[in-house]
């Protein structure tokens, strides 16, 4: 091991139905534009002889990319072939960010007793940082299916110079000076993820004249969080003892809006902008009990079946008239949008996009038993992309489709 010294917007009018696009807490762009991304080849797709890539540690054929050390990161495409091939590779089955076709990269972030070494992405940004100017550094992983562990500590080391390492050995940095160019997320929490990318986001205030980058983990194995996982029954293979993660869409980009890099805010999906509509009556009064549960109706994200927190007022509306009303049952009717039973026939081993509807009524059924209302006044019936409440395209539309309604059974 090398030993490094240095190294909602909501329009509200009383007793009055009011509609809203909460587009303020859901769109999110997944890059920024490449005219401000310093990263020159940020999703690895421009590569040469890609066709013939048929093997790993083949990292060099992403144009501008390498790896500062002798063991070699992985290059992955849908052109690729056996091994390197996209989705399904030597490692489990992953599409790139944002599309069906392209190319993403593949680094060993930890092993088990550093029996392998790990691997690292390194490439030359297109211009030098500025002094004391604060740049978003993001990237996206994915943990393989066939991976054993996840793990902590993933970063982004950024530096003036590249490094070259002849040896098969991990970039270990224990001085504060060498650390402090490392930026890790403030959270630093394990990467579990295993269908889709997420987001590592940071922000580092450039020393000047930094113009080299590269991603991987930079702390021992004791000081490194890692948890065990499962491998899960639809996926063949034997897990390796080790976290091994996809990475696509590296970007390094001047800091103007705080917002850009915070990774804990919703994400673009691959199927577009993510937008929540919303319903919402802001007094009782002015309706029957009908038409509140009417107008109760529950709206979800993109391809998410968990109750946004803008919902909850909604359905605690609706949990106030079914108490004032014991008598009433209602049926729980579940939808979603045609884009997204479309975007889960084309990852079928995705789990989280599977019968959304399905999932969108049980969550709400759990969240009113939850709150007192009894089981036996809740049936279920799910419609998936059957009955559509917008036919349009627009993403207002879609956003109308991506429902749970509640109708009284009579």
């Amino acid at each position: 091991m090398v030993g490094y010294l240095e190294v909602q917007n909501k329009s509200m009018m009383k007793n009055i139905l009011t509609i809203g696009l909460f587009s303020s807490l859901a769109i999110f762009g997944m890059a920024q534009e490449d005219d401000n991304n310093l990263v020159d080849n940020p999703s690895f797709e421009a590569a040469d002889k890609v066709k013939k890539l048929n093997k790993l540690k083949k990292i060099e054929v992403a144009n501008g990319w390498s790896s500062p050390t002798a063991m070699k990161a992985d290059l992955y495409s849908t052109q690729a072939k056996e091994v390197a091939t996209i989705p399904n590779n030597g490692q489990g089955r992953e599409f790139p960010m944002g599309a069906e076709e392209g190319n993403y990269a593949g680094i060993v972030a930890y092993s088990y007793n550093n029996k392998e070494p790990r691997t690292y992405l390194q490439t030359e940004l297109i211009g030098p940082l500025k002094k004391d100017v604060e740049y978003c550094v993001k990237y996206h992983v994915s943990l393989s299916d066939l991976s054993k562990y996840g793990v902590n500590n993933l970063g982004m080391y950024i530096a003036k110079d590249p490094i070259e390492i002849e040896t098969k050995e991990d970039i270990i940095f224990q001085k504060e000076k060498e650390l402090a160019r490392v930026v890790i997320p403030q959270n630093n929490e394990v990467k579990m993820a295993r269908y889709g990318f997420e987001p590592i986001c940071g922000v580092y205030k450039a020393s000047g004249k930094e113009r080299f980058i590269i991603i991987g983990n930079f702390k021992n194995n004791k000081d490194t969080k890692f948890e065990k996982l499962k491998k899960k029954a639809d996926i063949k293979g034997t897990q390796f003892p080790k976290a091994y993660y996809y990475v696509d869409q590296v970007e390094v980009f001047v800091l103007e809006n705080p917002e850009d890099c915070d990774c804990s805010q919703k994400q673009k999906t691959n199927s577009g902008e993510s937008v929540i509509y919303h319903k919402q009556f802001t007094s009782e009064d002015a309706f029957t009990m009908e038409q509140q549960i009417k107008f109760s109706t529950i709206y979800f994200d993109n391809l998410k079946s968990e109750i946004d927190p803008i919902m909850v007022t909604d359905l605690d509306n609706l949990v106030k008239v079914l108490k004032e009303n014991p008598e009433v049952k209602i049926e729980i009717n579940a939808h979603a949008d045609k884009s997204e039973v479309v975007a889960a026939s084309k990852e079928p081993d995705n789990e989280k996009w599977q019968k959304l509807d399905e999932k969108r009524a049980e969550i709400v059924k759990s969240y009113l038993v939850e709150k007192g209302i009894d089981t036996g006044r809740l049936t279920i019936k799910n419609h998936s992309s059957l009955r559509a409440a917008s036919e349009g395209t627009a993403e207002i539309d879609k956003a109308k489709n991506r429902r749970v309604e509640f109708v009284i059974v009579k």
